[in-house]
Order: structure tokens, then sequence, then C-alpha cells
């Protein structure tokens, strides 16, 4: 079959991709910039949806595509951006698909509809009432939280998994999460077995999970015994939703605190009526994923982001305070004295101030990071000519810049590249 995935380079996308070359489809994928290293056998299209919505007209339909299938999806808190790529640009979209007399999966996500204070569900929805209403052969796929190597949702939970405390949002409500791969079966049964209506089909788990009792089976699956969880109280999680709101956190978010606390529930049947297929408990598909050193990792990776902002906010608050006589007397060792060391003074602390409030935004950690590496080897750099005698403080107040520039680059290894510097 001549398949055309779009949003092949997202977490669901790429593993769609795999998938469905694996069972011997003709894949036609679609990115803002094809990678430059693809699976053998697919063709890269150049396809922006966003300037699709504005001139479907500039993109060439491919020839002989079978079925469509949406992976595009991004829980951002950016809503217009996202209802603009998820429901006007999708439904541009659909039209061409419709136009061509091409079968369509959408992929969309549970409560769809159901929600309509979720930015992210409500621009799903808009798409998929848009869909079904073109009259066109066509599946709403809903699945829950999909989890599994890659996913945003899925790597947040695998930072949480090694404490042996764990606070969360909420406890109570329940969700069916599944594994990437019980998605990716899904839609290859679809495939064999197109339902005759157009249809929604939830696609869920077969067990309904606490977040403390799905942590748990992650946790077991990398030989922990179960935690303890604490749900936070609700003007505390309200307030680092609306602080993950401000900052880009696609983890915690406005969004995410509303799911958090709202049962996300569907039954098995539908799915397995239309296509035969049914999906795996979750202990049965986590043996490869969470790895225990992987999730150490991550977890230490923003105790150890918060330790980097406290130094370099600390640095600057002493500059500015306490310290500020005593930034003068270097500078007068350096040669440099009155108002430039004046300056050089509050200027050196402002800036270490604004490089550790950066760390805060995701957008701009790399860059923040790549500036407080290229000014700690500055620093050095000119203590050795100008002033070399403090290397030999007993304090060692300058030799432990090494342990911090090494802990700035560590954390710059793991901070993943931008979508745009990525493609």
């Amino acid at each position: 079959m001549r398949v055309f995935l779009v949003g092949a380079s997202g977490f669901l996308g790429s593993h769609l991709l795999t998938a469905l070359t694996a069972a011997g489809h003709e894949v036609l994928a679609s990115s803002r910039r094809p990678p430059e290293l693809a699976l053998p056998g697919v063709q890269w299209l150049s396809l922006d949806l966003l300037a699709l919505a504005d001139a479907p007209q500039a993109f060439d339909w491919p020839v002989g595509v079978d079925v469509l299938i949406n992976a595009v999806g991004e829980l951002s808190s950016d809503q217009a951006a996202m209802q603009s790529l998820q429901g006007r640009a999708t439904c541009a979209l659909f039209d061409l698909a419709a136009q061509h007399g091409v079968r369509v999966l959408q992929i969309s996500a549970l409560g769809a509809g159901d929600h309509p204070d979720v930015a992210f569900l409500a621009s799903k929805a808009e798409a998929d009432e848009h869909l079904l209403g073109l009259g066109v052969p066509a599946v709403v796929l809903r699945p829950s939280l999909v989890l599994g190597a890659g996913g945003t949702s899925s790597g947040w939970l695998q930072r949480l998994s090694p404490w042996p405390l764990i606070p969360l949002l909420n406890n109570s409500a329940r969700l069916q999460p599944l594994h990437v791969d019980d998605l990716c079966a899904a839609v290859l049964a679809l495939l064999r077995q197109w339902p005759a209506q157009p249809c929604v089909l939830p696609l869920v788990g077969p067990q309904a999970l606490t977040q403390g009792e799905l942590l748990d089976r992650l946790r077991a699956a990398q030989g922990w015994a179960p935690a303890r969880y604490w749900a936070l109280p609700s003007w505390l999680s309200w307030s680092l939703a609306r602080l993950g709101e401000r900052c880009g956190w696609q983890a915690l978010n406005q969004q995410t605190w509303r799911l958090a606390g709202r049962d996300n529930l569907a039954s098995t049947a539908p799915l397995e009526q239309a296509c035969g297929y049914r999906v795996a408990p979750l202990e049965a598909r986590v043996q490869d994923w969470p790895v225990a050193a992987q999730s150490i990792s991550q977890a230490l990776q923003p105790v150890l982001l918060m330790v980097l902002l406290l130094i370099w906010l600390g640095t600057a608050l002493v500059c500015l305070g306490p310290g500020y006589d005593w930034g003068l007397r270097i500078m007068a060792e350096a040669g440099v004295t009155g108002r430039p060391a004046s300056l050089a003074v509050v200027g050196g602390a402002l800036c270490d101030g604004l490089l550790g409030l950066a760390l805060l935004r995701s957008r701009w950690r790399r860059r923040a990071l790549q500036a407080q590496i290229t000014l700690m080897l500055g620093y050095s750099l000119l203590i050795s000519v100008l002033l070399p005698h403090y290397w030999f403080d007993p304090y060692m107040a300058v030799g432990k810049n090494a342990a911090v520039l090494l802990l700035s680059l560590w954390l710059l290894w793991l901070t993943p590249l931008p979508d745009k510097e990525r493609r």
C-alpha cells in the first residue's frame, strides 16, 4: 500500500515510519526539512503545514497515494500556534486528501471534543470533525497517553521514576496508557481491515491506572520497588502550572494541569470490533524502555539545572551586595580602578544573573549554557594571564570553576536542539 505519512519526524510519526516500512508498505514521509539520513526506500517530501493552510495549491499532491496518515501533534503552551497547526492547517491537509479521493487516518487524542477548555484537545477535535464531514473513507484514532522512547510525556515520567518520593499534580484521576508499539500495531491492523464507515475509535490500554500506579509499573520494569507519592496542594500545583505556561514548559502548564485532574477512559471494544486488534498490558511492553541508567541521568538533569541556576544568581547577588568591594579590589589588582572597575563589577553581575534566569526558558537554555561556558573559559583565561596567583587560593575558588564548567557541558549535551536547528 502507498502511504503518505505526515508528521513523520515526530515521536509517533517516527515510530510509525519504522513500522510501516517494516510491514512492506511504500511510504512517502513529510517534514518541513527532510532528514539527511533516512530509512531505505522512504521518499521524503518537503511540507510545511502552516504554509499549506495559506496556499494549499502550492503543494503538489503525490501520485498514487492510497491512504494519508496524519501524525502531527504538539502539546504546546502557545495555544494560537497549536490551533493553527492542529486545526486550520490540518483541515487544509484533509481537504487536499478529499480532492484526490484518498482515505485518511487521523491520529487524534482521547478526550478530543470532551474538554473545550484544553486547547490541545479542542484543536484536535476541530480537525476530527472537519474530516468526518468531508464524506471520505476516514478513521479518527484517539489514543490515550502513549509511552515510549522519545515521547515528551514519556520523558517526564521517566525523569520522575527514580525518586523514592514523587510529587504529583494528581494521584486519583485514572488513564489507560499504552505503548507506542501498540499504536503502530493498531494502525497496521486498520490498514489491513479498514472500517466500512467513517468512525472514531479510542485506542487505550486494558488497565485504568492513576499516575502513581503508572509510575510503579515503570519503576518495576527498572528493578525498583514501588515509590511513595505526594499529591501537591491545588494552589501550589496551579501556581507551578502558571509558571510553566509563562516559561513554555511542555510537561507542566495549564493544559497538563487540567488533564492531570480528570479521568481519561474509554472502552477497548470499538477497536477490537473494527480491526480485531487488542492492546497489550503495559507490563508486557516496557522491557526495553525505560532504562534505569537513562532514567537516573534524566532525573538528575532538572536538579543540577536548578543548582546551576542558583550558582549564577547567587554570584550576581553577592557581587552586587556584600562582595561588591571585594570585586573592586580584584579589579584593582588587575590594574582597573574607578568608574571602569565599578562598571565591570556591576555589568558582570548583571550578566551572570541574566544567564542564570535564561535557564528557566527551554527555548533559551542551549544558548544560555553555551554563553556560560564561553564566559567561564574567558574568566579563567583572564585570571590566568592577569591574576595567576588566584589559582593558588587554598580554597580553590578559581579551580572550582572547572566543576561548574563540566556541569554546564553535561547539561548542554542533554538539552535537545530546537526543531528549527534539528530539521
